[in-house]
């Protein structure tokens, strides 16, 4: 019930930002992009909750779990630059947990995606199917990407629905995740976050 509250909302929240110009106005547990992350989190707790993911460090991810404030998420990932004093955040991940229930994840991110195609009906919209995790061969996400504001070729300002279906192996659990990332962010994930 928890999961299908939490989707009702999201897919509410997710109606405002529709009016919106720039992909800064979507928020996520009342976060944006551009925000620093200094106005939700101490920096003592930002560092304690940095997690290790990516070969690069030119971004650095913070990891949140239930915190008191959170109203739809389980966790939040938060990727900010490594060399930013005012952790300037560049992507936002909610994440809801779907516990060896990848069935129920895909159903619900296919909801999402089905709300957002009717919100959005003039911005691209890419499904790309499966695809094997980057840091695990055994570990498959499915992704829609929503391409919003400012664009680079392949990359752009952007929201993305997953279903990340997870190894054992990889010590992970099964996950929803609603994702804005800038252009810059997704250009350095793409090209040299794994390499």
């Amino acid at each position: 019930m928890k999961k299908f509250l939490a989707t009702l909302i999201l897919i509410l929240m997710l109606q405002a930002p529709s009016l919106a110009d720039d992909i800064r106005d979507f928020q996520i547990e009342g976060m944006s992009l551009g925000d620093s992350l200094l106005d939700y989190f101490s920096e003592e707790e930002i560092n304690d909750n940095r997690i290790k993911i990516y070969n690069d460090n030119t971004f650095l991810p913070s990891e949140f779990k239930n915190f008191p404030f959170f109203k739809i998420y389980d966790v939040l990932q938060i990727d900010y630059k490594s060399n930013n004093k005012k952790f300037i955040i560049h992507s936002i991940s909610g994440i809801i947990y779907y516990k060896n229930d990848i069935k129920n994840c895909e159903r619900k991110k296919n909801e999402i995606v089905d709300e957002l195609s009717e919100l959005f009906k003039n911005e691209k919209i890419t499904d790309e199917g499966n695809r094997i995790h980057p840091s695990d061969e055994k570990s498959v996400i499915t992704n829609v990407i929503l391409d919003l504001g400012e664009k680079d070729g392949h990359f752009s300002d952007n929201v993305t629905v997953s279903c990340f279906d997870l190894s054992v192996e990889s010590g992970f659990i099964d996950q929803l995740r609603i994702g804005i990332k800038t252009l810059e962010y997704d250009k350095w994930l793409f090209e040299k976050a794994y390499k």
